[in-house]
């Protein structure tokens, strides 16, 4: 067995080394009424290959993975009785890395779960005086093993840094619904010179019995060390949501949300009211999504059923929203039943139980009269059926956005009736099921939800506490080391900034509700300001929750530019400057197309001046001149290039800067970005008949691009899990990832231009494991065929096609004069009136030909990395 001494080293991050292997179990013959679980530590450092704690055989298997470690491990009991495994614990240390102190990223269980940076100290994580039940609902374990005092615990996630910033080491769970991970983490001595290492353990968490010979996989764990602790978390996303199969291709997500002004009040007149006034205000307030909150259910479970204020129940109401131009949404809290519900009265046998009691897995004294509230057990197939009903019956009413509330009561620690499930399991299985009666292409918000076992289910995700209207949490009902997690304002911005690194990765972030009113509120302006450039920053979800017809003119204007900045930031590259800083975050940057946006924070109660210093941002950037977009307070530049503003408590301000790129480039994707052409190739296999006879008239002048499209490809007969697997086929260019990544480390836009389908870039970007800004014709899927939509026609050009490059290359330069266009392309029909427009062109194919007619000059290339290459001589020539 090979046995490692140095698992991972970098140059002037350390090194990381394997300390020990373990595992948590309750002996049932030793503990036949259960008990405490027992760490069991092996002899051998956690190698690769076989090795064995006591009973339990423990196959590990390392890898690299892009410069970081990957491990999976199995698990499997050998002797002759059963095993409760709690869990596998992988201990290693941090070392050589010249650090005499340290902050770290505790990262939450569940959406409301705290997550900042702390110092990690040797005091370790303080007891819960709430208890384990209550703790239970914002951690992974309501109370932690008695051998974990004085270790700090992070779940899913951390990253650690040296409080002088530089080095970094990050230990991460690929969660996808087997095992909860948590990262446990502590200092040790100072040696002579001052320096200390840092203690670091993973435990996998299965909490399950393991029979005689049964096995069982953990998830992988990554670690990883570095320099930038915001580029090891994103890195970690990125390769998390690849392996988890995360989906992040949805559009950008704005709406109205009823419930931060009318709460459980709610009535169908305010909802006609607000949908009236929003409809009047389309080109003010551009939304899409219209979400009904908690207050319209008869009782908690009973989804289908509405209270009196709803008199018509909501089928009507989501038609209503539906003609009205916006997509309906709803909320529901699918694991949660109330004991006045029917649900209750029918089947209480569906239950959570907790020995012979049944489990009550929240107290919400708005609900029901008692306030307990029990929690359905999706590891009966008999639940999962319910859920599957229930929720096809919602969206075959209209309700095509579902936003799903307090989904951590699944997977607390209580008693299911198949105790061979993990929590993770059956939390992953009511999703499952929700996601197969809504259907794929239904938005799926998942909120207070474990974060891990929800990746690949949800297309967003609640990554904060509720907002509130007010700054500081409310003293009054604050529970004992609770108060982080409670509503207020200051810690929705505090976990969206933390938690930026998930957007797009994982899933879409959800901030929580934008509120700008200005009565009925306890936020000032400069809060309600902050709280928009949090969301608009990190280029999440913008949902508002305001009573939309008495809103004034300025706080319409703040939404109105709390939208436009987010779809902007959605869009580009954002970045948190200080992930491990001390309180909020205080800085974070994004780069939009040309420009640069930076975002100052002060999340004290006193006055800050904040800073962040350019040339450290990654991207050439230009001081002058600076337009302030959010916020009402001065920015000055100070020495070394430092952009400095004087925040009050509680205030920021977001500034846009030009960058200083030297191009911009816009590349075609069928046939130059990607080897092979999607819609060309699917429709020689599926429309062979036809294909021939359209071609010709194309080539004669009678058809359009477009309209060639609409002959061959509307309506073609593929599904989506066809048209999945043949994108499965699908090569990029060799150089293609080479051209992003120069892009990206010159500070040049990038834009895929391409007159194919936005899915289809979706999905590719997905399998391939790139990011890239583009526009393309829509694709959606209806009764497994194609159906396709235009989104830039053009009659003032000759191209014909669905998607004009000339016109969006004209629209940038336009709004960025001076800068010099780069085309890169393959073909005549889509490429050439792009060619035709830009300053430098790439071409090949039929496109260079075209060119060569006209007697147009290009650069002729075969693979992207000609076109890199011709890129860095142009760069270096000045």
């Amino acid at each position: 067995m090979s046995r490692p001494l140095v698992l991972l080293e970098r140059p002037g991050a350390g090194r990381l080394e394997p300390v020990r292997i373990g595992v948590r179990v309750i002996d049932e013959q030793e503990a036949p009424d259960g008990g405490a679980s027992i760490l069991r530590a092996g002899d051998a450092l956690p190698s690769a290959g076989r090795q064995r704690v006591g009973s339990i055989e423990i196959d590990l298997a390392w890898k690299d993975a892009d410069g970081a470690v990957l491990l999976d491990a199995r698990v499997r009991n050998t002797c002759a009785r059963p095993v409760h495994f709690d869990a596998l614990v992988l201990g290693f240390r941090w070392t050589g890395h010249g650090a005499r102190s340290f902050r770290w990223l505790r990262h939450g269980w569940q959406s409301w779960s705290v997550t900042e940076a702390r110092d990690l100290d040797e005091l370790g994580e303080p007891p819960l005086p709430c208890g384990p039940w209550l703790g239970g609902m914002f951690h992974a374990l309501g109370e932690p093993p008695r051998d974990r005092a004085g270790w700090h615990a992070s779940e899913l996630v951390s990253v650690l840094g040296a409080s002088s910033a530089g080095v970094a080491c990050l230990a991460g769970v690929y969660e996808c619904g087997e095992t909860l991970g948590i990262v446990y983490a502590r200092p040790g001595p100072p040696d002579a010179a001052g320096f200390r290492e840092v203690a670091l353990e993973v435990e996998l968490r299965l909490e399950v019995p393991l029979q005689p010979g049964e096995a069982r996989r953990t998830e992988a764990v990554r670690l990883a060390l570095g320099d930038d602790a915001s580029r090891l978390l994103e890195e970690y996303a990125e390769a998390y949501g690849r392996a988890a199969g995360s989906r992040t291709r949805a559009p950008f997500q704005s709406g109205w949300c009823s419930w931060y002004h009318f709460f459980h009040g709610v009535s169908e007149e305010d909802l006609r009211r607000n949908l009236d006034a929003l409809a009047r205000s389309r080109a003010e307030l551009p939304i899409e999504v219209f979400q009904l909150d908690d207050g319209y259910q008869r009782a908690i479970g009973d989804w289908l059923e509405t209270n009196p204020k709803f008199p018509r129940g909501i089928a009507p109401l989501a038609a209503e929203i539906k003609d009205a131009g916006f997509r309906p949404g709803l909320w529901t809290a699918p694991f949660c039943v109330a004991p006045d519900s029917h649900l209750f009265e029918s089947h209480r046998d569906w239950l959570l139980r907790r020995g012979s009691e049944i489990f009550r897995g929240l107290h919400h004294a708005m609900w029901t009269k008692q306030g307990w509230i029990y929690v359905l057990d999706a590891s009966r197939p008999e639940v999962l059926k319910h859920l599957e009903d229930t929720f096809r019956a919602l969206v075959e009413m209209g309700w095509t956005y579902q936003k799903l509330d307090f989904l951590y009561t699944q997977a607390m620690q209580a008693d299911a009736c198949d105790v061979g499930l993990t929590r993770a399991q059956r939390l992953r299985r009511g999703l499952s099921a929700v996601r197969k009666g809504c259907g794929s292409e239904v938005f799926l918000l998942g909120c207070g939800c474990p974060l891990g076992p929800a990746v690949g289910m949800v297309d967003g995700m609640r990554i904060g506490p509720d907002v509130a209207p007010a700054w500081h949490v409310d003293p009054q009902g604050t529970l004992p080391g609770l108060a982080g997690t409670h509503p207020s304002t200051r810690n929705g911005v505090r976990n969206t900034l933390a938690r930026a690194f998930m957007h797009r990765r994982l899933w879409l972030n959800d901030p929580d509700c934008l509120m700008v009113r200005e009565t009925d509120t306890r936020l000032t302006r400069a809060e309600s300001q902050t709280l928009a450039a949090a969301i608009a920053m990190t280029g999440g979800m913008v949902i508002f929750s305001d009573d939309v017809p008495t809103l004034h003119a300025r706080a319409r204007a703040l939404v109105r530019d709390t939208l436009a900045l987010s779809r902007e930031v959605d869009a580009g590259i954002t970045r948190v400057l200080d992930p491990l800083g001390t309180g909020l975050a205080s800085a974070a940057a994004a780069r939009c197309g040309t420009d640069v946006l930076i975002a100052l924070v002060n999340g004290e109660d006193e006055p800050r001046v904040r800073s962040v210093q350019l040339g450290a941002l990654g991207f050439a950037v230009c001081p002058e001149p600076r337009v302030r977009v959010l916020g009402a307070a001065e920015v000055s530049l100070g020495p070394q290039a430092t952009l400095e503003a004087t925040l009050g408590p509680h205030e920021s301000v977001v500034v846009r800067l030009p960058s200083a790129p030297a191009l911009a480039v816009f590349c075609d994707f069928d046939g130059t970005f990607a080897v092979q052409d999607v819609g060309s190739t699917l429709a020689k296999r599926h429309a062979a008949e036809r294909r021939p006879a359209q071609l010709a008239r194309l080539a004669r002048g009678e058809i359009t691009a477009w309209e060639y499209n609409l002959e061959i490809l509307d309506r073609l007969p593929v599904s989506k899990a066809a048209t999945d697997a043949f994108l499965e086929t699908i090569e990029l260019d060799p150089g293609a990832k080479s051209l992003l990544a120069f892009c990206e480390a010159n500070g040049l836009p990038f834009r895929i231009l391409s007159d194919g389908f936005d899915y289809n870039l979706d999905r590719l970007q997905e399998m391939r494991g790139v990011r890239f800004a583009y526009d393309a014709n829509r694709l959606r899927f209806e009764h497994d065929t194609w159906r396709i939509e235009a989104t830039l026609r053009n009659p003032n050009c000759a191209c014909g096609t669905g998607n004009c490059k000339r016109a969006r290359i004209d629209a940038y330069r336009a709004g960025h004069p001076g800068s010099r266009i780069v085309h890169i392309g393959n073909g005549r029909v889509s490429d050439l009136c792009g060619a035709l427009a830009a300053d430098i062109v790439f071409a090949k194919g039929t496109l260079a030909e075209a060119l060569a007619e006209r007697r147009v000059p290009f650069e002729r290339f075969e693979t992207l990395h000609d076109v890199v290459a011709n890129l860095k001589a142009r760069l270096a020539r000045g």
